[in-house]
């Protein structure tokens, strides 16, 4: 099975984040230093199981509270039409040590999605056009168990493609998104890293196998 340490962001004792300039560490990593998929294909990535780990799980290992809702993106935005949704239930790690900052997308059905939508608060509208919903009492302790299906690391230092391709090696693919985005593809550690010129650098953690 083919395994590679997570260099660039390492939880150490107290399961606090920190940048490092050495690429693929080896000596002394521990389950929690390294990302790979295992043999039924879930990504192990900062200690959790994508597939498996569950929120509470998520909490545990940051010694951090999340703070979890349901999340409308929208698809189009064009004048006559209404707009759609892309929903989503995500929970949200604000700062942990080095102010990184870490999202959770649940994995849930868009039935029981729908479900936890009709119980939360009446929507607040961001200006970008993204629509949040509190949950409810009932969904708050019910979110706890539910699996995590992606997770998003969103750095507090501006990331470029020198230090991507030092700590992961060369990507499997690069793809300009546009004039302010790329995107690189590094599959064996089920990472696709967005670096955005103008916004927050994102990587993007998922099972692929």
């Amino acid at each position: 099975m083919w395994k590679i340490s997570l260099a660039l962001i390492i939880i150490v004792g107290s399961a606090t984040f920190y940048f490092t300039g050495l690429a693929y560490q080896k000596s002394g990593e521990t389950a929690q230093q390294r990302t790979f998929f295992d043999a039924t294909g879930n990504l192990h990535v900062l200690g959790i199981i994508l597939g498996k780990s569950t929120l509470r799980d998520a909490e545990l290992a940051f010694r951090s509270r999340a703070d979890a809702a349901v999340f409308l993106y929208p698809k189009t935005d064009q004048p006559n039409k209404n707009a759609q949704y892309t929903g989503k239930l995500e929970a949200y790690f604000p700062s942990i040590a080095d102010h990184t900052k870490v999202l959770l997308t649940m994995a849930v059905s868009d039935h029981d999605l729908e479900t936890i939508r009709q119980r939360s608060s009446p929507p607040r509208i961001y200006p970008n056009g993204v629509i949040r919903m509190n949950l409810s009492n009932e969904d708050i302790l019910g979110i706890q168990k539910i699996a995590i299906k992606e997770l998003t690391l969103i750095p507090s230092s501006q990331l470029d493609e020198q230090t991507i391709t030092a700590q992961f090696g060369q990507p499997a693919s690069k793809q300009k998104i546009n004039p302010q985005e790329t995107m690189y593809l590094f599959p064996e550690i089920g990472l696709t890293a967005i670096i955005h010129s103008e916004e927050k650098d994102k990587l993007i953690f998922r099972n692929t196998k």
